[in-house]
């Protein structure tokens, strides 16, 4: 049996794209990420003192489950859109 896995990931966005990240991007990613089979939980926590810096917690059924999502973010491209705007 897999041992359940959290995932942080802390970011630093570039402040043009800040607001645009959060109003418009961050929405559609959270939904495509609850989805994802083998997510258990997403959070995504925008510092209120520093706008730019986003930390993103990921709870998932397991290592393999991780793995697999990253793997997917990378191939569907955005995590290269995401390193666009950092």
């Amino acid at each position: 049996m897999s041992k359940e896995i959290t995932v942080t990931v802390a970011i630093d966005l570039k402040p043009e794209h800040a607001d645009s990240f959060f109003d418009e991007w961050l929405p559609q990613l959270q939904k495509q990420t609850i989805a994802f089979q083998g997510v258990r939980s997403a959070r995504a926590v925008r510092q209120e003192l520093h706008p730019t810096k986003v930390l993103f917690i990921d709870v998932f059924e397991s290592a393999e489950a991780a793995q697999d999502y990253f793997q997917w973010r990378e191939k569907s491209g955005d995590l290269t859109k995401l390193a666009e705007i950092l």
